[in-house]
């Protein structure tokens, strides 16, 4: 086989894998990304002589795409397994939400539909056609068969909070996948959870993907904004390179791993509509992240669940009290989290704006908390932060090949029916170079043709 020069849009961790991948099976490899720094949403930066993520992560016992790259890149010891607290907010109290047992002890429900809650928990982690959910929104799901009062109390304020208006449109299969996943972390049925958390922060993984691209001659530029697709003169559904804010660079494939909409702005007119449909069809919400750091701690959960659409945001990480203060020189770091539509308010606030909004209502989780216990505030966006999956959603996927010859697409639409993360995001770049050498390979129908 020939070595093909292929570009991917994107260094987040399905870009950089394609890359890996691709590179391994002896392809020159171009990664063009459009910020300063790799890592997608994952990203890092320094934070307290060592490094954090923008958007908080972990990885769950079922993240065995990501747990296989970091063994393969010699990092799989550098993980550590940690017992998580879960808590859900509601009515001015924190419950914690873990165990069997916690459900029990979770007063907003009569006994009977706590019993009915922990019952639905065990039940969707055995299900696995997930087909059959997809045919019906969560709401609808939750109210057949578990009632008005677990819908209002539980997962409609959740399920507003993360999907505003188009709440009442999610499929059933997206809320099935979050509890699969989540139950692959806990082993027993009285078992707490645990999830695992690299040392030095997620940014490891993406220097130890680097350095092996690096190593091997990839060629990693980040400040390159792809702005057009470049087409052949002679036969406009052929992709042939891309226009940067800088420069023209020939490619004989190009691997997009974009939100659709960016696709959609840099594609030529020669984009079939029936594809362009598929991409324009799926909203996404935007989410904007707080962090702050503080000298004392909010709360003794680590991931807590806000069910009470009258505060301001949907959902409090306390990173600190999952990895320990004493990794960040004492100091306790707090992630604010909220999904919002892109013409939102409060994605345009800046961090001190946010705060002043927040700070009213994180008293309520902790009466004590005070302005002066934050010494620092930092806002993080993501325009495509959570796609929005609807029902019979595994019939409106665009395919990894595109209409048009050498472009390939492998973004968070195609991961279905598991939601976005840094795994699928390995597992996605994984699938998207195999399809890519095989076709490269093969002559067949959607081979890109060699300059």
């Amino acid at each position: 086989m020939n070595p093909g020069r292929i570009g991917i849009i994107g260094g987040g961790y399905a870009g950089l894998t394609a890359a890996y991948e691709l590179q391994k099976q002896g392809h020159d490899v171009t990664v063009l990304e459009k910020y300063g720094q790799w890592g997608g949403q994952a990203a890092t930066l320094p934070l307290m002589g060592t490094r954090i993520e923008y958007f908080y992560h972990h990885l769950f016992g079922s993240d065995t795409h990501i747990l296989g790259l970091m063994d393969e890149l010699g990092i799989g010891d550098q993980l550590r397994w940690i017992e998580s607290k879960v808590g859900f907010y509601y009515d001015g109290q924190v419950y914690d939400f873990v165990t069997p047992f916690d459900l029990l002890r979770f007063r907003p429900l009569n006994l009977f539909n706590r019993v009915k809650l922990g019952m639905m928990y065990l039940y969707l982690q055995q299900v696995d056609d997930w087909q059959r959910l997809e045919q019906i929104s969560a709401r609808d799901w939750i109210l057949r068969y578990m009632g008005r009062q677990i819908y209002e109390k539980v997962w409609g304020p959740l399920l507003r909070g993360k999907f505003g208006d188009l709440a009442d449109q999610v499929s059933m299969t997206w809320l099935w996948g979050k509890i699969k996943v989540r139950g692959s972390s806990r082993q027993g049925a009285t078992a707490t959870e645990k999830l695992a958390y690299p040392l030095g922060s997620f940014e490891i993984i993406t220097r130890a993907l680097i350095e092996r691209l690096e190593a091997g001659g990839a060629d990693l530029r980040t400040n390159h904004e792809v702005i057009e697709l470049v087409t052949d003169p002679l036969d406009p559904c052929r992709v042939t390179g891309v226009v940067t804010k800088k420069e023209t660079i020939p490619f004989d494939v190009v691997i997009a791993t974009v939100p659709a909409y960016n696709l959609l702005e840099i594609a030529p007119p020669s984009l079939d509509e029936g594809y362009a449909e598929l991409l324009r069809a799926v909203p996404y919400q935007a989410a904007v992240v707080l962090l702050l750091v503080s000298k004392k701690s909010l709360s003794r959960i680590y991931w807590m669940n806000i069910a009470d659409r009258t505060m301001p945001y949907v959902g409090v990480i306390e990173h600190t009290n999952y990895v320990p203060p004493s990794e960040y020189q004492g100091r306790h770091v707090i992630y604010i989290s909220n999904y919002l539509e892109r013409d939102d308010p409060r994605y345009q606030m800046r961090a001190n704006e946010l705060f002043e909004l927040y700070a009213p209502h994180l008293k309520r989780i902790n009466p004590s908390f005070d302005s002066d216990w934050i010494e620092k505030k930092i806002v993080f966006h993501a325009e495509a932060g959570q796609p929005v999956i609807t029902c019979n959603y595994s019939q409106r996927i665009p395919e990894h090949r595109t209409p048009l010859q050498g472009l390939y697409l492998a973004n968070t639409l195609q991961i279905y029916p598991e939601d976005r993360g840094t795994n699928y995001s390995v597992r996605l770049g994984r699938n998207i170079a195999r399809m890519v050498g095989e076709d490269l390979g093969n002559g067949g129908p959607y081979a890109p043709r060699l300059a």
